[in-house]
């Protein structure tokens, strides 16, 4: 997750799996899309995977620890998916701290991405 960039640029990567990705796919799409083109030797797409990259560190770090799945299940739900409500232990929960986190973190990258997605030049690195 927190490796995307690194991965195609400096180590040859010809894919990646994230976690993060199950809950915005498209922007990690994106940032493969972008991380390919930047592996071989496009300035811009380099500059614009590293932003992507960087706004997406917190919400892919969510990967790192115990409670990834609940962080991103319930991520899952905010996008728009109730089914992921469910879990397997019915005390397996986020506390509501970590639950005003994560949500603050995706309304902050949500709406970052949709004002930095829009720049002229995302025209030709379309996910």
């Amino acid at each position: 997750d927190t490796a995307v960039f690194h991965g195609f640029v400096n180590c040859g990567a010809s894919g990646a799996i994230t976690g993060i990705g199950n809950v915005l796919p498209k922007e990690v799409l994106h940032l493969a899309g972008l991380s390919q083109a930047a592996a071989k030797g496009d300035a811009e797409a380099r500059r614009l995977a590293q932003e992507l990259d960087a706004a997406l560190a917190v919400l892919s770090s969510f990967d790192e620890g115990p409670d990834l799945v609940l962080y991103f299940k319930h991520m899952m739900v905010l996008k728009g998916n109730p089914e992921y409500r469910l879990h397997f232990n019915e005390t397996d929960a986020l506390t509501d701290s970590q639950r005003g986190f994560a949500e603050a973190q995706l309304k902050l990258f949500d709406t970052w991405y949709a004002q930095w997605s829009r720049q002229p030049a995302m025209a030709r690195y379309a996910a």
